[in-house]
């Protein structure tokens, strides 16, 4: 089949190694698929002549769009898949769906808030398939807008790129956090910047991206999770069934032996203490770290435990197949699979 990747590929920053438009793109092309890629912000920043979005939806959108649809249409593609929604709408979809009737529309929302968010919900709604890395209520919120069909798709891993490698020193560390203590959103949880103001404090965690200390990428944030002897995971939301941000797979498949927050359901995508350890309070979070760092050998067996189902099940490639058998038969299988 051909497949449409609409997203933003993210060429021009470090970003772009971990990239899920790029990992899914690359799935879809190990399954046997034709991929045409259109980096939709890029593009559209490329035919403006500033360099602020909002002066280039102005001023490029419509180039951009007409652009786009003429490709998918020289394409004649059997599938279009959109990561991205920032800069679209749901006119922009609607213009691809005039170009290619016959074609499966399907958009995956990565790290979504737990309320509405009006631009997805304008492009979902001409959508065919919505698919999220949170289960249950959020799925259930766009079905109730009408969405056609509504399913959990988590986030990939790429085990070409995300494994275990050497580093120097400075990048070991005993105790990791890699990410902001806050996101602008509305009712998060606490516990998150609670504990890693009160980790920094007891256990001397090393922090990047947040506490004054600049954000790693590429290459670098992966040198900083293979050097790290204990990574931890927390969400800006944790009680949304399955939701963990990208942050978790990519410990996971680095390596990392990891202390997450548990979430509902959080043992259907990694069993408590075989691929992970979850935690649900500050002190027993900090009974987990006691415990492992003297643990070692234990620490590293549910590492090596961890990465191997990262890879195994979480790999761009094995998620492209679900998608693909969504598009084609309505379903998939998975231990984690819901579908609304």
């Amino acid at each position: 089949m051909k497949i449409l990747v609409l997203g933003d590929f993210r060429r021009d920053s470090p970003h772009f190694l971990l990239n899920n438009p790029r990992m899914f793109s690359k799935g879809f092309v190990r399954n046997g698929h034709d991929v045409l890629e259109f980096s939709y912000r890029e593009r559209l920043l490329g035919y403006s002549p500033f360099k602020s979005k909002k002066l280039s939806v102005a001023l490029a959108k419509k180039k951009t769009d007409r652009l786009m649809v003429q490709l998918a249409r020289h394409h004649q593609s059997d599938i279009v898949f959109i990561t991205a929604f920032k800069l679209l709408d749901g006119e922009t979809v609607l213009q691809i769906k005039e170009a290619l009737p016959s074609a499966m529309i399907i958009c995956w929302y990565s790290d979504p808030p737990k309320d509405i968010n009006p631009t997805v919900t304008d492009i979902a709604l001409q959508c065919d398939w919505f698919l999220s890395t949170s289960g249950a209520e959020v799925l259930q919120l766009y079905k109730s807008l009408n969405v056609p069909h509504c399913a959990f798709m988590p986030n990939p891993c790429d085990p070409d790129v995300q494994h275990p490698v050497e580093v120097s020193p400075k990048w070991r560390s005993q105790l990791l956090f890699i990410g902001k203590l806050k996101h602008n959103r509305a009712g998060q949880d606490s516990l998150r910047w609670e504990l890693i103001k009160s980790l920094v404090e007891k256990k001397a965690m090393t922090v990047w991206g947040a506490l004054e200390k600049p954000a790693v990428k590429g290459q670098d944030y992966i040198n900083a999770i293979s050097g790290a002897e204990i990574a931890l995971s927390i969400n800006v939301y944790n009680d949304v069934r399955f939701y963990h941000s990208d942050r978790l797979v990519h410990f996971m498949s680095c390596g990392a032996f990891v202390l997450a927050k548990q979430v509902p359901d959080s043992d259907l995508l990694f069993e408590d203490g075989r691929h992970i350890c979850y935690f649900e309070s500050i002190e027993h979070c900090l009974e987990l770290i006691d415990r492992f760092e003297t643990e070692k050998k234990r620490r590293q067996e549910i590492a090596a435990a961890g990465m191997k189902h990262a890879h195994e099940t979480f790999n761009c490639v094995k998620l492209a197949s679900h998608i693909i058998d969504l598009a084609t038969k309505g379903d998939y299988k998975a231990v984690w699979r819901e579908i609304v």
